[in-house]
């Protein structure tokens, strides 16, 4: 359909228009002509008006279906429009009979609501009323269609009705040469030719002449699917480019979109004054939850410094833990058990690490239910200094701090559990077992050695005592002796060097045990805090509503603005 730049840039008109309508309702402000009480738009939704004429059965009414892709007009070898017949757009057809020479059709085709036709019963038709009427149209109207037959493009009434037009109506004119499919090119040529030079004559400028077939346009929008050939054949095109050009530079039609935009921007400008003063009132509001924020956040941070010196009193933990572990692993490596282990499955190691574990466990889980209560009682100091000044700011009821923050209580036994459970799983991954059961077993290794060799030394004397050698004997019994000695001092020497390097891998871990637990601690402080600023849902909330209000008016807003924007580029 033609005219389609022009009707999408009033229907986004109208669109913003009627957005920024409601949002004038939601936002209180006054919006002026645009409130829906006026017939504001109307100007702007009202109808382009085509008067189509030409002498009888000059395909007027041809012209008007090919134009339109429906059969709208009656079409007849006889002279078929006895009246003025003037069509628009209502839900349901119907006639009406204004005058004697009159008539308004009505009927649900959706195009009249954009484009109203005015079929006038031709130029040289003798029926008295006809001329009057069809000047009446004349002025007001956005298109002036002549349709001359190719049979006689000559018609003296059609012409002398054009040359008493006034210069202003003849800008809106556009000659049209139906049934051109019953000539020739050359043919159409010379017509076309003549037409303009009479023209030029009769009006004083020399216009386009468009040759169409009317019959040919029905068909192409009647064939499916529709006949791209055909249509351009019809010749219409050329005519539809011409027209929507009309209906997009129409200086009248402009006039009212550019009228409608600039009430529809002084409307935008008061709506953006009563949002800016509600923003405003809202500011001290702001300004008192961020007051309050940041001294929240202070304390967190607060918190986050000594964080590091908590980490390293976990760490002395780890080695006060790890001290005793050491003394545990030295009582349980004296000499006569020492030698006892070589006859049974050594699971030192394993035990050394489990006492170790748990020890630390409960000792970090003890210096975790400190903290806890250290940060409830900083938390407590802190609401004390909040809470009048909320009641005065807000003119609020404030929340209990015992009873509304039961929750910390929960939050504390949840960092105690959370400290104690990755205790558990640092000591684990330090991995203190498997070098400690390295080191061990390669102990027991050589002492094993050494009882092999004094295990020798005794039986050799049993053997040299069997075979009667009296020096022999006590020879091998002096050498198991001095085996023994010597394992005996190896084994002692050997539990000092072992707990010694024990003591210093325990040392050495201290800092990344305590940095494991990094994490988990400065997450347990997050949520005390989380749990802290509940007691702030007022204050959030009473904010956080005003704010789900504005925002999405705020963005409407800046919507309408840019489409506004845009439109009027396009004006």
């Amino acid at each position: 359909m033609f005219g389609e730049r022009y009707f999408a840039t009033r229907q986004r008109l109208t669109e913003v228009v009627s957005g920024v309508r409601e949002l004038g309702e939601k936002t209180e402000a006054d919006v002026g002509n645009l409130s829906a009480e006026g017939d504001f738009l109307k100007g702007l939704q009202s109808p382009f008006l085509f008067v189509v004429c030409g002498e009888v059965n000059a395909g007027k009414s041809t012209l008007v279906n090919g134009l339109f892709g429906e059969e709208l007009c009656k079409v007849n070898v006889l002279p078929e429009t006895e009246k003025v017949h003037w069509y628009r757009w209502a839900k349901e057809a119907k006639t009406i009979n204004t005058t004697p020479t009159l008539e308004e059709r009505y009927r649900p085709v959706d195009f009249l609501q954009d484009f109203n036709i005015v079929d006038t019963p031709g130029t040289n038709s003798v029926v008295p009323g006809h001329q009057p009427i069809t000047e009446r149209f004349l002025p007001v109207a956005d298109l002036l269609l002549f349709v001359f037959p190719v049979s006689n493009p000559w018609g003296a009434a059609t012409w002398q009705f054009i040359s008493r037009l006034p210069e202003e109506q003849l800008q809106n004119v556009a000659f049209v040469l139906q049934q051109a499919d019953l000539r020739s090119d050359e043919d159409l040529a010379v017509i076309l030719e003549h037409m303009r030079t009479l023209a030029e004559q009769k009006t004083g400028a020399r216009p386009e002449v468009f040759p169409v077939s009317g019959r040919m346009a029905m068909e192409a929008k009647r064939a499916q699917p529709f006949s791209s050939k055909l249509w351009e054949k019809s010749g219409y095109p050329a005519l539809e480019a011409f027209i929507s050009k009309r209906v997009s530079g129409n200086p009248e039609r402009r006039r009212v979109l550019q009228d409608v935009r600039d009430s529809t921007q002084v409307a935008l400008r008061r709506i953006e004054e009563n949002i800016e003063k509600r923003t405003a009132r809202l500011d001290s509001d702001q300004r008192f939850l961020r007051e309050l924020e940041n001294e929240v956040d202070g304390r967190r941070e607060g918190q986050a410094k000594i964080l590091s010196e908590r980490l390293s009193g976990l760490g002395e933990v780890f080695l006060k833990q790890g001290t005793q572990a050491v003394d545990n692993l030295s009582s349980r490596m004296s000499i006569p058990q020492s030698f006892l282990s070589l006859f049974q499955q050594e699971s030192l190691p394993t035990q050394i690490e489990k006492g170790l574990i748990e020890a630390v466990k409960e000792a970090v889980q003890e210096t975790a239910s400190q903290d806890g209560s250290k940060l409830v009682q900083n938390c407590r100091a802190h609401w004390a200094t909040v809470e009048p000044r909320i009641k005065r700011n807000l003119q609020v009821q404030t929340p209990d701090f015992d009873k509304d923050t039961e929750s910390l209580s929960g939050t504390s036994e949840r960092f105690v559990r959370r400290l104690g459970r990755s205790s558990k799983q640092a000591v684990a991954h330090l991995k203190l077992r498997g070098t400690l059961d390295m080191q061990m077993e390669s102990r027991r290794a050589i002492l094993r050695r050494y009882m092999v060799a004094v295990l020798c030394a005794l039986i050799s004397a049993g053997v040299f005592g069997g075979l009667n050698l009296s020096f022999l004997p006590w020879a091998a019994i002096a050498v198991a002796l001095l085996l023994l000695i010597a394992a005996g001092i190896y084994a002692g020497k050997s539990r000092e060097l072992l707990c010694q390097s024990f003591t210093e891998r325990i040392e050495d871990l201290r800092q990344p045990f305590a940095d494991s637990l990094a994490s988990d601690y400065k997450e347990g402080v997050r949520e005390f805090y989380v749990e802290y600023g509940g007691l702030f849902e007022i204050v959030r909330r009473r904010i956080a509503e005003q704010k789900l209000l504005l925002k999405p008016q705020l963005e409407r807003w800046n919507d309408l603005f840019l489409e506004l924007k845009a439109i009027e580029q396009e004006i």
